[in-house]
């Protein structure tokens, strides 16, 4: 009975809730010369149904071979925000932002095919468990999407070491070393732990607004992904937790790693 209710969900509810945010990175990247950055909101990666502001995130940073530094925000261009910054050497740059916390409320329907459509089926059985389906969901979500960019012909920098985001993929290898036809290991990181059972999803322009596979982290917070073509790829995943605070019952966070796949 409750698989049908799910895939009832599914068939007539149709996607409800929000957009994944992605860093579109610049295809190729010189040293010396200021690079651009898009923020892309939408559910059909990369295509952007409106602008992000990037002076509104709550965090811009850009982590360089030679450290840490800001990440400029850059303005406002048809539906895509701007962010910049200049780097300085040949490298492997990562650039991520975070977006201030925002609270939503959303009719019982719309809340339970959201937890059905973004591979978040346990909440979905703990809401029937509880009896608690006919509910609305008050959910706080924030999101913290990265992006490598590669400049020049350098090295990379060491992908295993976490930016410090709320809940993020970390490559486990360096994604400009890996070809077509290879897997990219990963580990997925909340609030600085590895996190298991936890369902990634990766993109690639053209697939819609479906994944174009999935796959879930193993006790260690590790998964591979293959990588099926060249050019613009995103890995995506969404993490609900619930506090039961004052003002929301449940908190969700979102994250997106974003690059070019080599030829």
């Amino acid at each position: 009975m409750r698989l049908f209710a799910i895939a009832f969900l599914i068939a007539c509810c149709g996607p409800t809730f929000g957009h994944d945010l992605w860093l579109i990175p610049p295809e190729k990247a010189d040293t010396g010369r200021t690079l651009t950055v898009r923020a892309h909101s939408g559910s059909e990666f990369p295509v952007s149904e409106h602008a992000p502001d990037p002076a509104k995130f709550a965090r811009r940073i850009v982590i360089s071979p030679e450290g840490e530094s800001a990440l400029d925000a850059a303005g406002i261009e048809a539906e895509a925000g701007l962010l910049a910054f200049r780097p300085s050497k040949p490298g492997v740059y990562v650039v991520a932002v975070e977006t201030s916390p925002k609270l939503i409320t959303l009719e019982a329907d719309k809340f339970n095919a959201y937890l059905v459509e973004d591979s978040l089926p346990h909440i979905y059985a703990l809401r029937s468990k509880e009896k608690s389906l006919d509910r609305p969901g008050t959910e706080r979500y924030s999101k913290s999407p990265k992006a490598l960019v590669r400049a020049g012909d350098g090295k990379g920098i060491d992908f295993a070491k976490p930016v410090g985001l709320p809940l993020e993929i970390v490559p486990l290898k360096d994604p400009f070393e890996r070809k077509v036809g290879d897997t990219l290991p990963v580990r997925v990181l909340f609030q600085g732990k590895a996190l298991a059972d936890a369902h990634l999803g990766w993109a690639t322009p053209g697939d819609g607004a479906l994944p174009r596979g999935t796959v879930r982290t193993n006790a260690a917070g590790e998964a591979l992904i293959p990588m099926a073509k060249a050019g613009l790829m995103t890995i995506r995943l969404t993490h609900m937790t619930r506090p039961k605070a004052k003002d929301y019952e449940w908190e969700s966070f979102w994250t997106t790693l974003t690059w070019y796949v080599p030829n």
